[in-house]
């Protein structure tokens, strides 16, 4: 059993990590929030700008952009959203597991893995399979700007016939409790595929309703690198929310488990303070026994 000594430095020590993940806690539940208020901006930014792609679409549908042009030949792109840092639960652990199922299934090794984040781009360097790109050092800051470079130097692939499909893998933000890993087809993009995802529905009779200027395909032309921008951006902020969501749970289930811990070694001191203080009375009560 542990001397008192011992007790008390496990209860100081354990005292000071408590703080410590409770200061955590509180700065992720910050970050969260902020993050969540930009990502509920994307994801309107991207009803808005799925509205008109939508309206587009309806009234000249043969429209066409290398964007969608379906490549039968060529190494696909796997783009893995992971944290810089840990301490974040099994955020990392869900997604890796779910890129190596992806990538076991490629016996080829066709596939090229685009790391953003430490934690994939290490785990899988480790492994034997280098990242074809890595985006490192982002904090888990939402920054649109950022966002938007890398999603430019996926599509510059993609038109370049470097890769012949990009998939998005990252964990989508349900609530401040509940994120789930998702894999989303991000190019080339599938017209039939773009507005059904955010659950609009325009008919073709609302097509007379607008006119186009210049012209239909010169606004399609520009609209839907706009759209897959918007898109990536969104799915980025999905990543870094959750990021910060499932840290701010880790580090409340790590304070409870430390408060916890802190009440049994209590009650454990207290019992052998009270064993203690019971001894010596004893010794005195025999004490004074023996000399009457």
């Amino acid at each position: 059993m542990a001397s008192l000594r011992q007790l008390r430095q496990r209860l100081r020590s354990i005292q000071g990590t408590k703080q410590i993940m409770r200061a955590m806690q509180l700065v992720s539940a910050s970050k969260l929030k902020r993050a969540q208020g930009r990502l509920l901006q994307a994801r309107a930014v991207l009803g808005f700008l799925d509205g008109l792609l939508q309206r587009v679409l309806a009234s000249v549908p043969a429209l066409d952009h290398p964007l969608c042009a379906v490549r039968a030949e060529g190494p696909s792109a796997l783009v893995l959203f992971t944290s810089d840092s840990g301490l974040c639960g099994a955020y990392n652990t869900n997604l890796i597991q779910l890129a190596e199922s992806h990538l076991r299934r490629d016996t080829a090794r066709a596939t090229q893995l685009i790391t953003v984040g430490k934690k994939g781009h290490r785990y899988f360097l480790r492994r034997g399979y280098a990242s074809a790109a890595s985006y490192l050092d982002l904090a888990g800051r939402p920054d649109l700007a950022t966002a938007e470079a890398i999603g430019r130097e996926l599509m510059e692939r993609f038109l370049a016939g470097r890769v012949a499909s990009v998939e998005l893998l990252y964990s989508r933000f349900v609530s401040s409790s509940v994120y789930r890993p998702a894999v989303l087809q991000w190019l080339p993009i599938r017209l039939e595929a773009t507005t059904e995802s955010q659950g609009h529905n325009v008919t073709g009779s609302h097509a007379e309703e607008y006119i186009f200027e210049p012209s239909a395909q010169r606004i399609f032309d520009d609209l839907l690198p706009r759209w897959a921008l918007a898109t990536f951006q969104r799915a980025m902020l999905e990543a870094f929310t959750s990021e910060h969501s499932a840290r701010m749970i880790a580090m409340k289930n790590a304070t409870d488990n430390a408060e916890e811990l802190l009440k049994s070694l209590t009650r454990q001191r207290n019992r052998i303070r009270q064993a203690a203080i019971t001894k010596e009375l004893s010794e005195i009560v025999g004490t004074a026994e023996a000399l009457k």
